[in-house]
């Protein structure tokens, strides 16, 4: 049992970091983040002091392994740029606003270190750090201190958790209260943790997606076929909290996925079942759709998420989406042209943008006009070309990541052995349903802001590292198959990406 438990040391702590910045107000209240940093070296200390063994394997030796690993791994030197370089840009802040008599225009004054990234509000900068260092130790966890099975106990924890929280919303939701958790007053709208729809909505849409590659991998899989009972619980749950969130992207990307993923799972698990169970799984499929797309929009035909999509005027959708918002995106740019390379900080995009407007365009911005609503190009210039180059950099390497299993999963199933069936269709539908959930999530980036909420960054950093865990390491023929490794594959199997 003991050795059972320390296979999920780091499982256990990547959950309880992704879990508490859910429940917190989605991660986006400071004042209540203070355990955020202690959490995310937990992680680290974890995967070094304790990570899992293999068989036959002693502590020392994981250890070694282990340390070995993060050292070759290029995340962990990103991670470690990108996270020096948030604290020295808080650090170097306190500018204030002054009058020029000469242009005649307000501006901020100097930085202590003119030279270096700085910023205007160092206790709103210093959020930074709530926020990228967690989700890149969460990450720097899941690639060195999991196996597939750690992996897979991970997202249902996730997964599970993300439930939970829809159903609280859901209950907190009908009691009509205004208060969050029935204390803190809000005179907004919100939903569960969220004080803002859209991040809500983006936070279940994403686990959403996961639970759907669960319940797909728990049904197609006969020995976990146990768990597909709760995860088709947990995916229903988190399907409802993206409707109830009244995020009008959520609910379009949410139906979305249940049309389209479904589609797919079914032709997915086609040729692995017998013609009986086809029949069945699509009938059941048919009426999930017919009665609870008909229950939500003729049976009550007043509910608010039906109301919310009536909403959406798609002839002047671009308009609505980008058009109103072009004054903020334009004072971004501008403002990114004149600090390029380190930008203005944490927050400091709406300390600058009514200093690039003129009186009348400072007169019509919209309600959030404190983000530019493209998180892609508020990070831009917030961060400059150093800081976003250093997150994308981060991303490159968890895609490459899943770049590589996936050559290996198609010289496994093609090059050399006959096959009628399409990768996609050929490869985990665990890893296809993460990837469309992340996929979805920087979809909305660029007409909102999900990665401004710690929650959904974690999420979002974690989905997408457990991803290639599900696809092949190395080449194999497919089961009964005598054909030999064809000559254009490798000599020696590549090593497994983390």
């Amino acid at each position: 049992m003991r050795d059972v438990f320390g296979k999920y040391w780091v499982v256990a702590h990547v959950a309880v970091l992704a879990g508490f910045l859910a429940w917190v107000h989605g991660g986006t209240r400071a004042d209540h983040l203070d355990g955020v940093p202690w959490l995310s070296l937990a992680v680290l200390e974890v995967l070094l002091i304790l990570p899992p063994t293999r068989k036959n394997e002693t502590l020392e030796a994981a250890r070694e392994r282990t340390w070995r690993a993060l050292l070759w791994d290029p995340l962990l030197y990103i991670g470690l740029a990108l996270s020096g370089y948030l604290l020295f840009q808080s650090l170097n802040g306190g500018c204030q606003l002054q009058f020029d008599p000469e242009s005649g225009k307000w501006a901020y004054g100097a930085p202590p270190v003119r030279w270096g990234p700085f910023c205007v509000d160092p206790a709103e900068a210093r959020q930074m750090l709530y926020w990228f260092p967690p989700a890149l130790a969460a990450a720097l966890g899941v690639r060195h201190g999991m196996n597939r099975r750690g992996k897979l106990v991970l997202l249902r924890l996730l997964a599970a958790n993300g439930a939970l929280l829809a159903l609280f919303g859901l209950l907190q939701a009908a009691s009509g209260t205004p208060r969050m958790f029935g204390i803190t007053p809000l005179a907004d709208r919100f939903f569960a943790s969220f004080g803002y729809p859209n991040h809500a909505g983006a936070f279940f849409t994403l686990h959403a997606a996961a639970a759907a590659g669960l319940f797909a991998h728990a049904l197609l899989t006969a020995d976990q076929r146990r768990h597909a009972v709760w995860l088709g619980a947990a995916l229903v749950l988190n399907l409802a909290g993206a409707l109830c969130s009244l995020s009008r992207a959520a609910i379009l990307f949410s139906l979305a996925l249940l049309v389209f993923g479904g589609l797919y799972a079914i032709r997915h698990a086609w040729r692995q079942v017998s013609r009986g169970a086809r029949l069945k799984a699509a009938a059941i499929y048919v009426c999930i759709l017919v009665f609870g797309l008909g229950a939500l929009f003729f049976a009550a035909p007043g509910n608010p998420v039906l109301r919310k999509v009536q909403t959406v005027n798609w002839a002047r959708f671009g308009h609505q989406t980008f058009g109103l918002r072009m004054p903020q995106i334009g004072a971004a740019w501008e403002i990114w042209k004149d600090y390029p390379w380190f930008g203005v900080g944490g927050w400091g995009y709406r300390q600058f943008v009514c200093l690039y407007l003129d009186e009348g365009q400072r007169a019509a911005l919209p309600r959030g006009a404190a983000n530019v609503h493209n998180d892609i190009l508020q990070f831009l210039t917030e961060h400059g070309a150093v800081g976003l180059g250093l997150m994308l950099g981060a991303v490159a390497v968890l895609l490459h990541s899943v770049g590589r299993r996936l050559r290996v999963a198609h010289v496994t199933h093609a090059d050399g052995w006959v096959t009628e069936q399409w990768l996609l269709l050929r490869i985990s539908p665990l890893t296809v349903f993460l990837l469309a959930g992340t996929a979805i999530t920087f979809l909305q980036c660029l007409i909102d802001l999900p990665f401004r909420s710690p929650a959904v960054l974690v999420s979002w950093t974690v989905f997408l590292a457990c991803a290639p865990g599900f696809l092949p390491a190395r080449p194999t023929p497919p089961p009964g198959s005598a054909a030999p490794v064809p000559p254009s594959a490798p000599a020696a199997a590549p090593p497994a990406a983390p």
